[in-house]
């Protein structure tokens, strides 16, 4: 029996009609889009929704409009690059580096819809899936649910659908998919592919693993902010798991999304890598399968390692956490007093040792410094 996914895949377009009609009756309703639409009254704000005809129309009418709000009101200036490289009529599957639940795809989102283009499917966390509310948005918005699972037979299983589900999106429908490159946010400032990622994906299809991976048209994206959203949460998360395993709080994830998506972030770039299809394809057909996932992985880290805008923020703590100047010459005395300003704010908001905060509030952002010169003087 064909596997229809019911469980995991995102709205229809007759779906999300549908969905709408019932999210206009939820209570979060209008307080959330309010926010993006404050100019509009309850009912006006209803008419929009009950007009909208499908996803696409839904991300370009709703969505796009609040991640054009977002960028007005946290950021001092966003800008991509890269996107001429794609082929337009072509799906493919872009491997992120992953710094925010919600913006780090959505800003990708609304460069596809500037540029005229279909926008990609994206993969949502079955622990953020938690209300009615939610699940009607987020699957409405193209967002398809990866579960995980402590039973190692049913990962899996659940894996191997995962699998088999987006390379159906890409190959069958031609649609494109965003994944993050790793689970979870980068906490430390340091962006790594997880090769068992590579290895899901590897899971379905015909032909040896590298023609899998190869038919998957595998393009690295990155995403770099200056003030890197829940910097502060993301330290206190590391801090605590030294201590043991961090189990979060109920509403943390929720709050990390607000804090995210409304918290300054300075300026902001989203670079579009290269397919790998043309790398992969130079890959002797010797290589096992373990190094074959290895090497591949390399050349997502290595593009989005090359991609990765380091800012001021990057070099002021660098400087601040190495000691001496290095790297004084990349940023102001104004910058350096802004990003210290910030520092002491948010360490001020924790209830933890303000010299172990400190230190890894320094490495989250003087981390990149490091890999990317570190890929520099390789190439």
């Amino acid at each position: 029996m064909e596997n229809n996914f019911d469980k995991i895949r995102c709205y229809s377009d007759n779906e999300t009609v549908d969905a709408l009609k019932r999210m206009v009756d939820y209570d979060e309703f209008y307080p959330v889009f309010k926010l993006v639409f404050p100019d509009l009254t309850r009912q006006q704000i209803k008419d929009l929704f009950l007009s909208i005809t499908g996803s696409y129309d839904f991300q370009k009418r709703v969505i796009d409009h609040a991640v054009k709000a977002v960028i007005n009101l946290t950021m001092d200036e966003f800008i991509s690059s890269g996107i001429e490289s794609l082929d337009k009529d072509t799906a493919c599957l872009f491997v992120a580096n992953h710094r925010d639940i919600v913006l780090d795809a959505a800003l990708l989102q609304h460069v596809l819809v500037s540029h005229s283009m279909n926008t990609t499917q994206i993969t949502f966390g079955s622990n953020l899936m938690t209300t009615p509310f939610i699940i009607d948005f987020g699957k409405s918005n193209k967002m398809f649910t990866v579960f995980r699972h402590s039973d190692h037979r049913e990962q899996l299983r659940i894996s191997l659908e995962l699998s088999q589900y987006m390379r159906q999106t890409i190959e069958l429908k031609n649609e494109s998919i965003w994944i993050a490159q790793r689970a979870g946010r980068t906490k430390d400032g340091i962006d790594v592919t997880q090769q068992g990622l590579l290895r899901m994906f590897a899971m379905s299809g015909t032909g040896s693993k590298k023609e899998r991976l190869k038919s998957l048209n595998i393009v690295p994206l990155t995403v770099s902010y200056e003030y890197e959203p829940c910097d502060y949460l993301k330290v206190y998360e590391t801090c605590r798991s030294k201590s043991g395993k961090y189990v979060k709080k109920e509403g943390e994830d929720f709050n990390s999304i607000k804090t995210g998506i409304g918290g300054y972030k300075g300026r902001t770039k989203l670079v579009f890598g290269n397919s790998l299809s043309g790398f992969i394809d130079s890959i002797s057909d010797s290589m096992d399968d373990k190094e074959l996932l290895h090497t591949i992985g390399l050349e997502v880290d290595r593009q989005i390692y090359e991609s990765y805008q380091l800012w001021p923020t990057n070099y002021i703590a660098y400087d601040l956490l190495y000691g001496g100047e290095a790297f004084s010459s990349k940023y102001t005395a104004t910058e350096k007093e802004k990003f210290i300003s910030h520092l002491n704010s948010v360490s001020n908001m924790i209830d933890i040792d303000q010299q172990e905060f400190r230190e890894e509030f320094l490495k989250l952002y003087a981390n990149p410094v490091n890999l990317k010169n570190s890929v520099s003087a390789k190439t």
